[in-house]
């Protein structure tokens, strides 16, 4: 047996028993997860791959050679699927969102190779080509060729999906998955190499297949590797939906291949290099080995200490570092997602794989974990310190503003701490305990730990992190004071709108005490049971009526858009409403559009446009409903010649709830329209003068197309 084969049986094997183990233990284990199935999958696809090429390379007749090569380039044409499902769906808390929008990509990247395998089975290989020094050569036909230009497209595609995973993990979830990241980055690396050397010497030559069964080894050894950090498959991360944005692999890749073919272009010019597949395997080392440096934690701290022991420039930009933080804290509104962007950000910065945030709770008794880069099972929800803890850990923050080691410190609150938040590296350093003071109180700690490299902090870096501890203090006590505010102001609605909701129903409850006492004194009268009826219906309407204003104040609009002409929808709402007596209704209808909207949505809105026109004219008057266009937008105008407002009413209350000029209104109609408009992507605009009259105008996008 030649040493090809060799390492094509080996790889097979450990790639057999790889899928063999994870399909057991998905099975009886069940831990049933699409990325299990897709990481199985693979390593099955790779295992039989991996046999044929060593059949191939056993192979002593022609015909036997050629028959397993041709087997080995099917079953290689389904690898980018499985590639870029187990890329997909690996450590994503989203997956189900990027199946979706991949959807496309990945029934092409499945249906297209059993096409060809279908259809073109027999044209993979043109013929066996034997060289002077012994090798051997396989040239490709064009369905061969599809075969590796899917290969190099499906690497690409699954290495920037996990260069995305890489960069969502920060802390120890980077620690739990890099092992797996490596083993697959390594393994799609080797096969970019290769199928773009079969896609250019339109070959498939015997010592790329064992560049291939190297590779795959080396692979599986770092996957192994990964399988000792347990929970790896349980992680949930959630990756940036941006198709290219600054990915990494999308530019080692082009400058890659700019560089072979630059290379060999220059070798057909000057003639035939036996050396060139070499050469192309060295520019691709190199791109790899300059991509692992700057990806890698420890390079970068150590640049950042030789740069600042050797040209006593400081570690860091202070200014860089503040704005990055104000920024980070400004752009978040509620307390979780400004905890978790803290501790990713204070991971990033201080290259730390441990960041814990510990708030204290609302009776000052214990402390709740707000967020944490480490996931580990030992991590609790909430911390009880022993007896007087609280009170202790307050004091030692008074007596030294400074962050405390707590693996020098001896206090029993110190020793809760550390076995709450573990150290998962024997040399990563000591584990650091920041306060979060605000105003002389303290709202919780921040435990830094796994450093990478195990560097010490610094005073400087002490000073930065007393200033980050301050800084997350101040935001989060914002956050407090903002979430108090609006209770008060929510508090001030509800204590409004239960003073309109009584006045209302002590109306209709009046109404209905009137017409009860009544009924046995006229219930021989048909005249008045008829009145009492519609009396009755009419009161129950108006209760109706009030609790679905009511309800629209705390719930979102819902809408379900689609596109309708716009005069036509306009026409049925005017046509189903009737006007009082001394109201004339007059209508323009001059659009000829169509506009994408909820037409039960806008149709409330329009009726209550008209409605309050109707009964801004106590003693009759005219109303204009108008529609009209200006090319980009559908306008929609109600006009009418009442009494008006004042400018001080339309800058300040119009549209606000609880504010109205009628004396029985609630103030919720126009806060409900212009809820409505905006949820259409439109806008609400009014002119009015006191006594002269008003003109509301709806304006909405166009459908595009009409």
């Amino acid at each position: 047996m030649n040493v090809p084969a060799l390492f094509a049986f080996i790889s097979a094997a450990i790639c057999g028993l790889f899928s063999l183990s994870y399909i057991a233990l998905t099975v009886i284990g069940k831990r049933h997860s699409l990325a299990r199935w897709a990481f199985s999958g693979s390593m099955a696809i790779l295992s039989f791959e991996s046999l044929a090429a060593g059949l191939s390379a056993s192979a002593d007749q022609a015909n036997s050679t050629i028959y397993w090569q041709q087997i080995r380039l099917i079953a290689l044409s389904f690898l980018p699927g499985s590639w870029i499902l187990f890329s997909l769906t690996y450590a994503r808390g989203s997956s189900r969102e990027f199946l979706f929008r991949w959807r496309y990509t990945l029934i092409i990247a499945f249906v297209l190779p059993a096409l060809l395998a279908a259809l073109y089975q027999d044209s993979y290989i043109l013929f066996r080509q034997l060289k002077g020094d012994g090798g051997l050569a396989i040239l490709l036909g064009w369905p061969g060729q599809a075969t590796h230009f899917l290969m190099i497209l499906g690497t690409v595609l699954s290495m920037m999906n996990l260069e995305r995973t890489y960069r969502a993990a920060v802390g120890g979830m980077r620690w739990q998955v890099k092992y797996m990241l490596l083993g697959f980055g390594t393994l799609f690396i080797v096969r970019f190499y290769t199928s773009s050397q079969a896609l250019l010497f339109a070959n498939v030559h015997s010592g790329m297949d064992a560049i291939n069964s190297v590779g795959l080894i080396v692979s599986s050894l770092l996957i192994l590797r990964s399988m000792t950090r347990k929970g790896h498959f349980e992680i949930e991360l959630y990756p940036s939906h941006a198709v290219l944005s600054n990915s990494l692999i999308i530019l080692l890749a082009g400058i890659y291949l700019l560089a072979v073919g630059v290379l060999a272009k220059l070798v057909a010019l000057i003639g035939g290099d036996i050396a060139f597949p070499i050469k192309a395997l060295g520019i691709l080392v190199a791109v790899v080995l300059l991509a692992t440096l700057l990806q890698s934690d420890q390079f970068r701290l150590n640049v950042k200490q030789f740069v600042s022991r050797h040209f006593k420039r400081p570690m860091y930009d202070y200014r860089t570092v503040w704005r990055r933080f104000t920024e980070e804290t400004a752009s978040h509104v509620r307390q979780p997602e400004l905890c978790e962007s803290l501790a990713k950000l204070i991971a990033e910065i201080f290259e730390s794989l441990s960041v814990s945030l510990w708030l204290l709770n609302s009776d000052q008794t214990k402390l709740r974990l707000a967020a944490s880069t480490s996931s580990t099972d030992s991590n609790a929800s909430t911390l009880a310190l022993p007896g007087d803890g609280i009170d202790a850990l307050k004091k030692a923050f008074q007596d030294s503003r400074r962050p405390i080691d707590l693996d020098k410190a001896k206090e029993p609150w110190a020793e809760v701490i550390k076995e709450a938040n573990p150290k998962k590296f024997p040399h990563g350093g000591n584990r650091i305990c920041i306060p979060m003071t605000a105003r002389d109180s303290l709202l919780g700690i921040i435990v830094i730990g796994d450093r990478v490299s195990g560097a010490v902090f610094s005073e400087q870096e002490f000073d930065i992190l007393n200033s980050v501890g301050t800084h997350a203090a101040s935001s989060l006590l914002n956050l407090q004071l903002s979430s108090k505010l609006l209770e008060t102001r929510e508090l001030e609605a509800f204590q409004t709108m239960a003073a309109f909701f009584v006045h209302d129903l002590k109306n209709a409850a009046s109404t209905l005490n009137i017409m009860v006492k009544n009924l046995p004194i006229h219930w021989e009268n048909p005249e008045f049971r008829e009145d009492a009826l519609r009396g009755i219906s009419k009161t129950g309407d108006r209760i109706n009526q009030l609790i679905g204003r009511l309800s629209t104040v705390r719930s979102e609009i819902e809408i379900a858009s689609k596109p309708i002409g716009f005069d036509a929808f306009a026409k049925s709402i005017i046509d189903d409403w009737q006007a009082s007596e001394g109201i004339a209704l007059t209508t323009s209808f001059g659009s000829e559009t169509t506009a994408k909207i909820d037409a039960d949505q806008m149709g409330k809105v329009l009726l209550n446009l008209i409605i309050n026109a109707a009964e801004a004219m106590e003693s009759g008057g005219d109303i204009e409903v108008r529609t009209e266009t200006d090319g980009k937008s559908a306008i929609l105008s109600v006009s009418d010649n009442g009494c008006g407002m004042s400018q001080d009413f339309l800058s300040k209350s119009l549209f606000r709830p609880f504010k109205s000029t009628k004396q029985r209104g609630l103030g919720i109609g126009m806060f409900q329209s212009k809820m409505i408009v905006e949820a259409h992507g439109g806008r609400l605009e009014v002119e009015s003068s006191q006594g002269e009259g008003s003109t509301f105008k709806v304006i909405l996008p166009i459908e595009k197309g009409s």
